[in-house]
């Protein structure tokens, strides 16, 4: 994964302005041909519900361990998911590839929550694009209950 740089350089290599943080990074799926995350992250707003999404967080981040359900995805979601699955057992390389990019996510949110910018910043990563990858991946590997 190309983690992005956590320096104080906004997106486009110059300081933050002084008083504002610069964003949070995005882990971001490994570019190339055949990466298999890649057309995740350009079908995840066609695949999963994003309101649902924040209330199952929501939900998980109260206690709930069952928070996560196939509820969560439209029918070809369903099908992603399922996909993503089966791929996460049976595929070495996926598997790998899915766990860096989950670790990667959890250190971001690790980050939010230290800088404290509070539960509504943290939630806003989870119901991001990014975000929503995160949770098919994590919630297909078994992460999320």
């Amino acid at each position: 994964l190309n983690r992005a740089d956590t320096g104080p350089a906004a997106p486009n290599g110059r300081e933050a302005p002084r008083g504002r943080a610069a964003p949070a990074p995005q882990p971001q799926a490994p570019q190339g041909g055949g990466n298999p995350l890649e057309s995740l992250s350009l079908d995840i707003g066609r695949l999963m519900d994003r309101n649902l999404a924040a209330e199952m967080w929501d939900r998980y981040q109260r206690g709930e361990n069952k928070a996560f359900t196939k509820r969560l995805y439209t029918p070809a979601g369903q099908k992603a998911f399922d996909e993503v699955a089966r791929k996460y057992r049976a595929d070495r390389n996926f598997k790998g590839t899915v766990d860096r990019y989950v670790a990667e996510f959890e250190r971001l949110l690790d980050e939010v929550a230290r800088d404290g910018r509070g539960p509504q910043e943290l939630r806003s990563h989870l119901i991001s694009e990014t975000g929503l990858v995160y949770t098919l991946l994590a919630h297909a590997a078994g992460r999320l209950g």
